[in-house]
């Protein structure tokens, strides 16, 4: 008898069973730009960060895996503490070189400097994510880099409307962190970090 091989599903993807429910509105704040910015109807503290409002979605890894979607927490967990978006554990090598395995080249800020919006891929994870994700299989580009720095959200804008509803504008925009006034009316979904010592790794295991 064969038994089936279960499907390596990695730590950033989002499952059926965390979607929440929330309703967005307007709400008055002190630092917000304009006096008012984007809010839940309940909001908590730990609703904003980075000074943006971000989306709510469980971490409880349950249900049907929506593979083609990032759960939000874990993406940017990830980002925060440099962890594998396929393992979840650290993406550092012994050297302290952090792996990056991207279906496209980075971009690049105001600054110069080269940002992603896809988190680390530790080393030993690198052949794996190749195999499960058909753009990777396509195209793909390992990367190493020495740090990483918040640099800006991946998000939907929202602009106020009647009484204290909101609409939606835009996306899965990028805004940049000191995009104050747009920040205000983000809802971020992901977060983007600027890599520094950003450099090709020729010699990696999917090169």
């Amino acid at each position: 008898m064969t038994v089936p091989v279960r499907r390596l599903v990695p730590y950033v993807t989002a499952y059926e069973g965390e979607a929440l429910a929330y309703q967005l509105i307007v709400d008055p704040h002190v630092e917000a730009t304009d006096g008012i910015r984007l809010s839940y109807a309940d909001p908590v503290g730990t609703d904003w960060l980075y000074g943006v409002l971000w989306y709510r979605q469980g971490i409880t890894q349950t249900g049907r895996p929506l593979w083609k979607l990032v759960n939000t927490p874990r993406q940017r967990r990830c980002m925060m503490h440099m962890l594998c978006q396929v393992c979840g554990r650290p993406a550092a090598d012994n050297d302290g070189w952090i792996w990056w395995l991207m279906p496209e080249p980075p971009g690049t800020t105001g600054g110069g400097l080269p940002f992603t919006h896809v988190p680390p891929c530790c080393r030993a994870c690198i052949p794996a994510a190749r195999a499960l994700c058909p753009r990777l299989r396509h195209e793909a580009h390992v990367y190493t880099a020495l740090a990483a720095e918040p640099f800006g959200v991946v998000a939907d804008l929202y602009r106020p409307a009647a009484g204290r509803k909101v609409v939606l504008v835009q996306h899965a925009v990028e805004v940049p962190l000191d995009a104050f006034r747009r920040l205000d009316f983000a809802l971020a979904t992901q977060l983007l970090v600027s890599l520094d010592g950003l450099q090709k790794a020729e010699d990696g295991p999917a090169s």
